[in-house]
């Protein structure tokens, strides 16, 4: 069965970071290994694992990339 999907910008926001949280951890990353392989600071990570930050979808590609995974968008009716 599909994940529930958000439809506004909070939920979007906290779905992101779930996604986020469990890739670096499926992948076996600290915030501060996964910041150091994106090239960020680790501030940025947690901020964006806490739903806290606009991420663009440039920025999440290019961490999710650099530490070897690749992002899939699902569009539903």
């Amino acid at each position: 069965m599909d994940k529930q999907v958000a439809t506004d910008d909070e939920g979007i926001k906290v779905q992101v970071a779930k996604e986020l949280v469990q890739f670096r951890i499926r992948n076996g990353y600290t915030q501060t290994q996964l910041a150091e392989r994106a090239g960020k600071r680790q501030s940025q990570i947690a901020r964006m694992e806490s739903g806290r930050a606009n991420v663009s979808f440039k920025t999440l590609d290019e961490i999710v990339s650099r530490a070897g995974g690749k992002i899939a968008i699902k569009i539903v009716d």
